[in-house]
């Protein structure tokens, strides 16, 4: 079973991703969704219910036992695209 490593994902874009790893003995692939306020809709099959953090923070996790299943994006998702538009996205405001 090899999962997708990714340390922060915005959409589809992974930040700070490793190569894939290889999980070991019957360990299965994770993903993680945090959300600011309450999550919205029933959990995906498979997940669990939200857990409420506290702070309006909530998250669901999910697993899953296919060759990367986790994860929205390929791994190493390239974060130059988002960068480039948030650029965009202040030159604009500082101009207007």
């Amino acid at each position: 079973l090899v999962c997708r490593v990714c340390k922060f994902q915005v959409g589809s874009l992974c930040f700070h991703s490793r190569s894939p790893c290889t999980a070991q003995g019957q360990q299965v692939c994770e993903t993680t969704k945090a959300y600011i306020g309450e999550s919205k809709g029933p959990p995906q099959p498979g997940a669990g219910a939200p857990l409420n953090l506290g702070g309006g923070v909530s998250y669901n996790r999910t697993c899953c036992e296919t060759d990367l299943c986790n994860a929205a994006g390929p791994p190493r998702a390239a974060g130059l695209p988002l960068l480039s538009g948030l650029g965009a996205l202040l030159g604009w405001w500082l101009l207007k």
